[in-house]
C-alpha cells in the first residue's frame, strides 16, 4: 500500500491526520511530519527522510504539502531524487479522505496523484447562506 505523508509549515498536518482520524477511523500508512517553528531546512530534511525510509515500499510515498514552494514542498522534492515520491500541494480534508478509500483501488502513485487533484476531491464550494435553510430542530441547508 502506497504510504501517505502530510506535510506542512506548523502542525496543520498533524491537526489534519487528527481531524481524519476522527471521519474515517484510525488509519493505517498515513504520518505527518510538521516543520516546527525555528527549525532549519536541513534538520527538517532529516526529519522528513527518515519518515520516509520507515515505510518506505516498493509502491512509493505519496506526500501532500500545505503550499507549493515552502520548505516542507522543496525539502520533497529534495528526497524524491533518491526516494520513489510523488507530491501534491494544497491538502485539504475532502482530499485526504478521498485519497484514504482510493488507496484500495489505486495501485500507483500516479493513480493517488490524479485522484488527489480530481474535482471531487478537492471539493471546494461557496454557498451564500445569509437567507438560511429550514428553522426547526434540527441543521439543515435545505430551503424546503
Amino acid at each position: 500500500m502506497i504510504h501517505i505523508m502530510l506535510v506542512s509549515h506548523g502542525r496543520f498536518c498533524e491537526g489534519l491526520l487528527e481531524s481524519l482520524q476522527m471521519v474515517a477511523g484510525e488509519q493505517e500508512g498515513i504520518s505527518a511530519v510538521p516543520l516546527l517553528p525555528g527549525e532549519s531546512p536541513e534538520a527538517y530534511r532529516n526529519r522528513l527522510e527518515s519518515e520516509i525510509k520507515e515505510y518506505e515500499s516498493e509502491e512509493g510515498t505519496l506526500v501532500l504539502t500545505d503550499v507549493t514552494g515552502g520548505t516542507p514542498f522543496n525539502s520533497t522534492g529534495y528526497l524524491a531524487k533518491d526516494h520513489k515520491i510523488g507530491v501534491v500541494s494544497g491538502m485539504n480534508m475532502p482530499m485526504l479522505i478521498t485519497l484514504v478509500f482510493a488507496r484500495t483501488e489505486k495501485s500507483t502513485l500516479d493513480e493517488l496523484i490524479q485522484e488527489a487533484v480530481s474535482p471531487g476531491a478537492l471539493a471546494v464550494k461557496g454557498m451564500n447562506l445569509s437567507k438560511g435553510g429550514r428553522k426547526n430542530g434540527k441543521l439543515s441547508l435545505n430551503k424546503n
